[in-house]
């Protein structure tokens, strides 16, 4: 186990301090990726720590595309510790107790929950490109593009992908390491890469009827932020404390429950 968390340290430092020289983490976000990271190493090996790390390079891919496309005003100092958080912290759980149960269900638990977050985050930053229309997951209703819980066919697909990489990543690290046999681990992948996908609808729902939104008191705009240039926000739906991070959060630990309750024997 000393052995493993030296290793585990090292890569998640080697793999966090490069995302912090591209800016993609800032330093505490970087503190929380090496802590995670090495927890995550210790408790389950690679076959969710690559996915955990595929995750993070594919997003910080996807994001930084999506800004050269279309520039936001927004800080660019990369993840902080509360979004690597809100990524990182349900995998860690579900890899603590296959660590301690060596149940392969909690094992595939975790994954899902990192394919949760890869498949919003790709829907998130693919599909506010979108030309087309964005519909509200809940009514349907056409709603304005890049809103929490408007959901579009390019982000759909997006999300589907996302989902997808997190479980071919999977099934490439089993077959480098052979700690499954293939029927199981094909099983699993579907299982991880249905879960990701169903778990990105979650956080949409999510998103859309308990994330806080505000509205400017004088343009009427829609913000998930607490704020508007020259202009004062109230709160127009939500609740307060539940930003995108907790409902990122929420989500992923949704969809890793439900796969423990539906495949669990």
């Amino acid at each position: 186990m000393g052995f493993d968390l030296i290793i585990g340290l090292v890569i998640s430092l080697v793999v966090a301090g490069l995302a912090y020289m591209k800016k993609s983490l800032s330093l505490s976000g970087l503190i929380a990726a090496v802590f995670f990271g090495s927890v995550i190493y210790v408790s389950a090996g690679m076959l969710v720590w690559g996915p955990l790390i595929a995750f993070f390079i594919s997003s910080s891919v996807i994001t930084k595309i999506h800004d050269r496309i279309d520039p936001r005003d927004k800080e660019k100092n990369g993840r902080n510790y509360v979004q690597v958080i809100s990524n990182a912290l349900v995998a860690t759980f579900f890899s603590l107790i296959y660590f301690f149960v060596q149940k392969e269900i909690y094992l595939v638990a975790a994954v899902v929950s990192i394919a949760t977050s890869n498949s919003d985050t790709w829907a998130s930053e693919i599909g506010s490109l979108s030309k087309g229309k964005t519909y509200s997951i809940i009514n349907f209703k056409e709603v304005e593009r890049g809103i929490s819980g408007a959901i579009s066919k390019l982000g759909t697909m997006a999300s589907f992908f996302g989902a997808l990489l997190i479980s071919l990543v999977f099934l490439l690290i089993y077959g480098l390491t052979a700690t499954l046999t293939l029927q199981n681990t094909i099983y699993f992948a579907t299982i991880i890469a249905v879960g990701g996908f169903l778990g990105c609808f979650i956080d949409s729902y999510l998103g859309a009827i308990i994330q806080a939104k505000y509205k400017g008191v004088l343009s009427g705009r829609i913000t998930e932020v607490k704020w508007l240039p020259d202009e004062k926000v109230i709160l127009a739906s939500g609740f307060a404390l539940i930003t995108n991070d907790a409902v990122n959060f929420l989500s992923s630990l949704s969809a890793s429950v439900i796969t423990v309750l539906m495949f669990a024997v």
